[in-house]
């Protein structure tokens, strides 16, 4: 049967079969990642209840290797190997009842790759794993597994693992087997790989084959290596595939099907996104998908030769980002800093992707090691801030950059002007650092989206090790800040080194000298930025319209937008260059969202007052009508009907301002 392999221990021979050599290449390559090195012996030398590892994760991220791997290891304990392919099985294989019948005795180990090409089989196969004997133990691989595919019954010994990508020290393990010996090599490889073990593998081969130049930025050789990489995730070339989807999943860097709508209008968003959730180089995360950073960088790449393209892409995409982070959406901010140039608006808000980093809330314990990095007089200020927070808690927890090993390299915390008000007026102990903060903004009358730090701290040597993580723990601290669209952040300063304060200073803070104070015998110093009324968003979007050529009029309200939309609804030339329209699209285009937007606006506004809202409709949404048609058409007098039109306004204007921030 060709989809299934009965895998015995080889006899020793002086002259082993070219299948032979290869097993023992693999064997002497394969790295096998700590996580998995763990799991496989638990579940092979009975360390656990668990008899079924499911493994899962994209294409690539060495789910086929560690079944390979997991093989040998049940040789060498003594287990009888069935090897099964998905793939095979689906296309020439035999029925599955089959493929279990006349089992020999002995513990067995069942390997089954490729598991969701099974679809509805894999149901099948459930069923039938749930009778083999007690003794069995099963791994399976797959991109993503069916719903309930498995017995209810066989769940208490079911363990899961994602196949994490490979950090710093393993991936250069991983290219030293592979006969890169360059350290210089193996950085730059590393690094274009995100940790992804095949491209690694690839990386490797381009270096062994062409030497010094495999490893040059945007080189030709790292870009044939990526289109390499797709060709064997997918099966087609880069060109054979939808290249139109790709491009805006590369540019957006994760999208859902209303980003999706929105910058390809002409296309079914739903049916768009089941194509690119079909690849096996983007993964799902949450509503979306996002593509592999090594892919994306290489379709990317590919859009960039054509500048009008790429132009109107960050154009459409930056537009839908700015709609959405001006109502809260926090991963839109940062999608949209990484759309622009600029290194260091990238930089300070949408941190590089990193194999080793992750944000995380503090964790109960972890005070200690982080009050140690503060200076020592202060060590009290800073620890009931890191107290975890009950489930029940509205208070903003303290955000952590956490090593996927489990250590905390930075923490930090910000939270709404209205949050801090509340510790200081309950006496909370955490009141120090933020009372004084406080003070200054009410002083200067700040009041609208103000950001207040209490602190923030890395640990000794972090950004030494991964210049990352200041950018890391700065944008998914101002993520869970629960502050829309921020336009003053006050942050306090101890226990910070001169590269911290050259980024700070970087991105526009100033000190505030009156701010300077000691707590505990140690200065504390405060800086503060003012991104102006736009907020963050609007300073970002206003930056990249300036980098494709675009002069953005200058800031108004958001009602006074909705108005004058109103007194121009027909007009596409004037509602395409109002600030609220969206950028990269034709004219028509662009007017029907303005005009989307006001009619959406007016609902919300006058939801409760048809009557009002009916008024509106007449005068400005009926083409060509006047003042005096709709007076007559209502019967009302002159003095109610303009009363009415301009409560209406009013009313419209004001829910409008309500939602956001001037654009």
């Amino acid at each position: 049967m060709g989809s299934l392999q009965h895998l015995t221990p080889r006899r020793a021979s002086g002259r082993g079969s070219l299948a032979t050599l290869a097993d023992t290449v693999d064997e002497r390559r394969y790295v096998c990642p700590e996580q998995l090195d763990r799991r496989f012996d638990q579940l092979l030398e009975g360390e656990s209840d668990s008899r079924l590892l499911l493994l899962n994760g994209v294409g690539g991220s060495g789910k086929s290797a560690a079944l390979r791997e997991a093989a040998r290891r049940g040789e060498r304990l003594g287990y009888h190997v069935i090897a099964l392919d998905g793939r095979q099985l689906v296309t020439v294989g035999p029925r599955l009842a089959d493929v279990f019948e006349d089992l020999p005795d002995g513990d067995l180990l069942v390997l089954v790759d490729e598991l969701g090409h099974l679809g509805a089989r894999a149901h099948a196969l459930g069923r039938i794993l749930s009778t083999l004997p007690g003794p069995t133990r099963v791994v399976t691989a797959a991109s993503d597994y069916a719903h309930d595919w498995l017995p209810t019954e066989l769940e208490p010994l079911v363990a899961t693992l994602r196949m994490p990508a490979l950090d710093v020290e393993t991936s250069h393990e991983v290219l030293r087997n592979h006969g890169v010996d360059n350290g210089s090599a193996r950085a730059a490889i590393s690094t274009w790989a995100c940790g992804l073990p095949l491209a690694l593998v690839l990386g490797a081969a381009a270096w062994v084959e062409h030497g010094a130049a495999a490893i040059q930025p945007g080189g030709a050789v790292l870009a044939a290596a990526a289109d390499d990489l797709v060709g064997h995730l997918s099966g087609l070339a880069l060109d054979q595939l939808d290249t139109e989807l790709l491009e805006v999943a590369a540019v957006a860097g994760w999208l859902d099907d209303r980003l999706l709508a929105d910058v390809l209008p002409d296309r079914d968003s739903h049916d768009a996104l089941a194509t690119l959730a079909s690849y096996s180089f983007v993964e799902r995360s949450g509503t979306g998908v996002t593509l592999h950073p090594l892919v994306a960088r290489a379709v990317a790449e590919r859009v960039r030769r054509d500048g009008g393209r790429i132009s109107h892409l960050v154009l459409r995409t930056a537009s839908h980002l700015r709609d959405r982070a001006i109502l809260g959406d926090s991963r839109a901010l940062h999608q949209l800093a990484a759309l622009s140039e600029d290194p260091q608006l990238r930089a300070g808000m949408a941190p590089a992707h990193s194999a080793t980093l992750y944000g995380d809330d503090v964790r109960a314990g972890e005070d200690d090691e982080i009050v140690r990095w503060a200076p020592k007089g202060l060590a009290d200020a800073v620890r009931p801030w890191l107290l975890p927070q009950p489930a029940s808690s509205w208070r903003t927890p303290t955000q952590v950059v956490r090593h996927t090993d489990g250590r905390v390299v930075a923490a930090a915390l910000a939270m709404p002007l209205g949050e801090a008000a509340a510790l200081v007026k309950a006496g909370d102990p955490r009141a120090d650092l933020v009372a004084p903060l406080l003070d200054y903004a009410a002083r200067q009358g700040f009041d609208d989206r103000v950001v207040i730090s209490p602190f923030q701290l890395m640990a000794p040597g972090a950004a030494e090790e991964d210049p990352n993580v200041m950018a890391l723990r700065n944008s998914h601290t101002l993520r869970r800040c629960r502050v829309s669209n921020p336009r003053f952040d006050l942050v306090n300063e101890f226990g910070w080194t001169d590269f911290e304060r050259a980024v700070v200073a970087d991105h526009g803070y100033i000190e505030v000298p009156e701010l300077r104070r000691e707590i505990s015998g140690h200065e504390v110093r405060t800086w503060i930025v003012d991104v102006g009324p736009c907020g963050v968003v609007g300073l970002l979007f206003r930056g990249l319209a300036g980098e494709h050529g675009i002069d953005l009029p200058e800031p108004q309200t958001q009602g006074d937008l909705v108005l004058a939309a109103l007194d121009d609804f027909h007009d596409d030339a004037v509602l395409a260059a109002l600030p609220c329209a969206p950028l990269g699209h034709d004219l028509r285009h662009a007017a029907d969202r303005v005009r989307t937007w006001v009619r959406r606006t007016m609902m919300a506004a006058l939801h409760d007052q048809p009557v009002l809202a009916d008024l509106l409709e007449q005068r400005y949404f009926e083409p060509a009508a006047t003042h005096d048609q709709v007076m007559r058409a209502t019967f009302l007098s002159r003095a109610t009907y303009f009363r009415r039109v301009r409560t209406a306004r009013e009313l419209v204007a004001a829910a409008a301002d309500r939602v956001g921030a001037p654009l």
